[in-house]
């Protein structure tokens, strides 16, 4: 019996952790999600840097502006993959701890952000 609830207990904790996931992943598979349906792209960097090029279709959502960021936020689909990048991943990296505490339920974070992007060859789309 003892056994019985110590495997219940680990499916349980293994089922709510599944709920919310955060992957940090490489320009190939962060591109390779990019092209399911339904995937939300946020660029968590500055104003300026977004002007100087960005993902296409990367929405901004300035991590380090509390009140512009958690707007942009609420825009998004808690149920739908969010896909986040910053410049070189530690600012996309707690956003998408922070998405994830706030119940959202698959984001991944481009590991090495926009550099690490811009060094495999990857696209980018300048200014707006």
């Amino acid at each position: 019996m003892k056994h019985l609830i110590k495997a219940f207990l680990l499916l349980f904790v293994s089922g709510a952790a599944s709920a919310q996931n955060k992957s940090n992943v490489s320009p190939a598979e962060f591109e390779k999600g990019l092209q399911v349906k339904g995937v939300q792209l946020v660029d968590v960097r500055r104003p300026e840097e977004y002007k100087e090029g960005h993902l296409k279709g990367a929405v901004l959502a300035n991590w380090q502006d509390d009140k512009q960021f958690q707007a942009q936020a609420a825009k998004l689909d808690k149920t739908k993959p969010v896909y986040v990048y910053c410049l070189a991943g530690v600012r996309g990296d707690k956003a998408a701890s922070w998405l994830v505490k706030n119940g959202f339920t698959n984001v991944v974070n481009l590991d090495g952000g926009i550099t690490a992007w811009k060094e495999a060859g990857k696209p980018i789309e300048a200014g707006h």
